[in-house]
Order: C-alpha cells, then structure tokens, then sequence
C-alpha cells in the first residue's frame, strides 16, 4: 500500500511539475512576442502606444541649394531645402513650355524648322525646312534639350495664339502665355524671359522659379498632359521627322537607367542656374513623388537627386 500510495504521490508530483513548465513555456513566448511587437513602440501609459520613427532626411548634406520632395497622391511635402527661393531655372523651362504649347497645339500638327530657329546654342541636328509632327518634335526637344525645337515649338504655338497678323510677335506672344499659364496652375515666385531657359545675352537668366514651384509644374503636368514625361524616360530616343529624316536623342539626364519607377524628368544647365533637376518616380503601387534639385552643379544634381530618392524610400518604408 506505502508503495501503491508514493507511486500516486510520485505521479502528482511529476503532474505539477509539468503544468508549471508548461506555465513558463507559456510565459517567455508571451514574453518574447510583446518584445517583438513592441519594437520600435514607446508607451506613454498603458493604453498609448507611440510609433517612433526615425527622420531619414535629418542632416542630409546636398549640393543643391534648394530642393524639394512632393508627395503628389497625398499632397504633402515630405523633404524641403530653401523651396521658396526663386532661382534659375535652365532647360527645366522646356516643360512649361510643353504644356503652355498644349493649350494652342494638337500633337498631329506640323512644324517646319525655321533658318532663325538654329542660332539658338546648341546643334541638335535640326535642319532648315525640316518638317516635324508637333510631338515627335517634342519628344525630342525634351530629351535632347533641343533649343532649337523648343524656338519651332514657341514660335508655332505663338502663331496661334497671336491674332495680329504678324510673326514678329508670334515669339512675345508664347512668353506671354507662358507667364500666364504658370500662374493660373499656381507657380507663385515665378517669371520667364524666354522659352529655353538660356541665360539671355544681358547676363541674365532666362527664368526663374521656385523648387516648390517646380513641384507645382510638375505635379500639373502628370494629372494633365502625363505623355508629356514619357519620352524623358528613355536613354536614347530614336525618331524620324515628317521629311523623313532620322535623328537620335541622347537623353540629358544620364542617370535615368538608375532610378526605381522613373514616370519623367528633365535637366537643366547654365552658368547662371548651376545644375537642375526634376523627377518624378513612382515610390509604390500609384505613388507618384516629385523630387526638384535646384543651383547644384553638373554631376552633384545626379547625385543629390539619388540621395533623395534613397531617403524617401526609407521614409515610406517606416509608414
């Protein structure tokens, strides 16, 4: 019987025993999940968990002397560097001049290439009497930064909209509309001279805006006319004119190849602006984000550009 009854005691025994390990098993995974759950979560009480997220643009170093990071669909800057300073603009002028041209043009018309058109600098290979379709011109004027198809672009658009009969204004006609045109999408610092964005012979520059102004532009442009942007995705753009005339463009911003999602972009250079860029990628699934880098230089706009992409891709990944 003392045997039967230290059997049952042995029994008993070894039962709480493992109830109570079971119990502390149970405990350090209870643990061990609130540990994990809970990083990165500050509680300030016990009902108020607190995400804390580190900000990825603190101390960022850029060449740029303005800069901006837009969030298009949520409307937010996420990142500014001085981005109401007007500044410079270069051949980031040629996309106003795009769409102030689309309020006038239809893609299908033809311009032809005028002799006065080719003393803007630069030689892209137009020829005198070449005959284009208004966006095959553009496409490539964009992706070249042809001054001398921007001038064909401005002075037909011009054409139209002048009523007076004379040619000679067809040019002041377009920096007119131009003017107009940044002011009523909401370009707030803004004023242009000219439809190329060339420092003009007086010394000085041939446009001025804002990075946020910038944003604003480029914004408008994906909503309105986003055919616009597609070509300034390609490195190379081949293209043959309506005179059956074969030209390349090698696009003028070399880093294209190498940013994630890329929807459009454009340069700009001059010794008065410095070096410009604007782009705009797709950060996720519809997530369009603006990035504009103004008076850096030649190569530091490449890489200021890809500093803020990389930072703003850390910064949606804390969302």
């Amino acid at each position: 019987m003392n045997e039967i009854n230290t059997n049952i005691n042995n029994t008993d025994n070894q039962k709480l025993i493992n109830f109570a390990l079971f119990l502390i098993l149970i405990i350090s995974l209870v643990t061990l999940v609130s540990l994990y759950t809970s990083r990165g979560v500050r509680h300030y009480g016990p009902n108020a968990p607190v995400v804390v997220h580190t900000n990825v643009f603190e101390n960022t170093s850029l060449v740029a002397k303005s800069a901006i990071v837009y969030d298009i669909k949520n409307k937010k800057v996420v990142y500014e560097k001085n981005a109401d300073e007007p500044l410079a603009l270069a051949s980031v002028t040629k996309i106003l001049t795009a769409v102030t041209a689309l309020d006038r043009l239809e893609y299908s018309n033809v311009i032809t290439i005028k002799k006065e058109f080719l003393l803007w600098e630069g030689d892209t290979g137009l020829r005198t009497d070449e005959v284009w379709s208004f966006k095959d011109l553009l496409d490539f004027s964009l992706v070249a930064s042809s001054n001398d198809g921007t001038a064909a672009i401005a002075a037909a658009a011009g054409a139209v909209a002048n009523r007076e009969g004379d040619n000679s204004l067809d040019h002041a006609t377009f920096i007119i509309n131009m003017n107009e045109k940044a002011a009523s999408i909401g370009m707030k610092t803004s004023k242009f001279y000219n439809e190329t964005g060339l420092d003009l012979l007086d010394g000085t520059n041939g446009g001025y805006a804002s990075a946020r102004d910038l944003a604003t532009l480029f914004e408008y442009t994906l909503r309105n006319h986003p055919e616009v942007f597609e070509a300034t995705r390609e490195q190379l753009l081949s293209v043959t004119s309506e005179s059956n005339i074969a030209h390349k463009a090698q696009n003028t911003n070399s880093s294209v190849n190498a940013i994630p999602n890329l929807i459009g972009s454009k340069t700009g250079f001059t010794d008065i602006a410095g070096g410009n860029l604007g782009i705009i990628f797709d950060a996720g699934i519809d997530r369009p984000i603006a990035v504009i880098v103004l008076s850096s230089t030649y190569e530091g706009r490449f890489a200021d550009i890809e500093s803020l992409i990389q930072k703003t891709l850390e910064s949606i990944s804390q969302e």
